[in-house]
């Protein structure tokens, strides 16, 4: 076995170990609250994509905290979703801070637009949230505000950061004064630099054609996630494994210490990488260049029962995994007839 596959075995196994059983004496909310603030007036698809990859994980619910204008169109999309329009309240952080003690993990960045305002909002909720020593995804406009205010994450008890090959190149810049090139397969090293630079509470999701995982503590080891992706770049699919991310993190802070010698955190980036490049392969095959971030969320459950199921028998996980693409290959078949017709 390559070095790369025992790595990704020993990650699968990390992963599946922190996965909660289902069982009947568990009570609403004990898989996942999730918590995301995002959704402005141009950016409405964002919050919602991070919601339902969250729910269809695993999390029992989902609160989203945006703006006014953008509340009635994220309702509309999905029912499941808790949408709270005061992210532009006169007095925002006083409306969010009781809901805050209720959730287990917060998105910052997803659909957040930068109008000032709302980004003073959010600059002020972190500190909230350091004061509860809340973990914390921070992802797009998130990155782009703790770019302009590095202070923000200093000593934060718990942060994971999702860039992409610009967002990193910007990072990278803020935090070290340096520039560097973006790159859709950055330099394991440069990651590991930047997350030890910000500090040892800090994980970096650098995405891209491989994505590479880096945590600020000096002596542990840059994980690499590389199986699964496609040529296919759809909008939507960062926003996918923030809320994918969210939710494994909780539970791998729920698991505990497990025999994987990597962090919850590092452990949870991996799941989320994993699971958000074997979706968009999966789709890929589908749907091939029509594919859309909305597409992927529906090979979620038949993606995750394959990989990381520990709760099924696996002739079941086989069977629902190929049944999903069956269907939605004969819907395909249907639309064509359709059309020639």
């Amino acid at each position: 076995m390559s070095a790369t596959l025992a790595t990704d075995d020993r990650m699968v196994k990390a992963v599946k170990k922190i996965v909660p059983n289902l069982t009947s004496p568990k009570h609403k909310g004990q898989d996942g609250r999730i918590g995301i603030v995002g959704g402005s007036i141009e950016y409405t698809g964002a919050p919602y994509y991070a919601g339902m990859s969250a729910l269809r994980l695993g999390a029992d619910l989902v609160h989203i905290f945006c703006t006014k204008e953008a509340s009635t169109p994220i309702k509309c999309l999905s029912p499941d979703l808790i949408v709270h329009p005061i992210l532009d309240h006169q007095t925002p952080i006083k409306a969010i801070k009781p809901w805050l003690d209720r959730l287990h993990v917060i998105i910052i960045g997803c659909g957040l637009g930068r109008d000032e305002k709302n980004m003073k909002t959010v600059v002020e909720l972190i500190g909230v949230c350091r004061h509860l020593k809340k973990p914390l995804v921070i992802d797009a406009d998130g990155l782009y505000i703790i770019g302009m205010k590095p202070d923000l994450l200093k000593d934060y008890p718990g942060v994971i950061l999702t860039p992409n090959a610009m967002e990193f190149s910007r990072l990278f810049k803020n935090f070290l004064d340096r520039s560097i090139q973006p790159a859709t397969i950055p330099k394991a090293a440069d990651v590991k630099f930047l997350a030890d630079s910000i500090g040892k509470n800090v994980v970096i999701l650098h995405k891209g054609a491989k994505d590479i995982i880096a945590d600020g503590h000096k002596a542990t080891e840059t994980v690499t996630s590389a199986l699964g992706g496609s040529g296919r770049r759809c909008g939507g699919q960062g926003d996918i494994l923030a809320g994918i991310l969210s939710v494994f993190w909780w539970w791998a802070l729920s698991a505990g210490h497990s025999d994987c010698a990597l962090s919850s955190q590092i452990t949870a980036c991996y799941g989320a990488s994993r699971m958000t490049r074997e979706c968009n392969s999966a789709t890929f095959k589908i749907k091939q260049r029509s594919m859309l971030a909305s597409d992927m969320i529906e090979q979620i459950e038949p993606v995750f029962a394959k990989i990381f199921e520990n709760n099924l028998p696996k002739f079941l996980v086989q069977e629902l995994f190929f049944k999903s693409i069956y269907t939605v290959a004969n819907k395909m078949r249907s639309i064509k007839r359709k059309i020639k017709s």
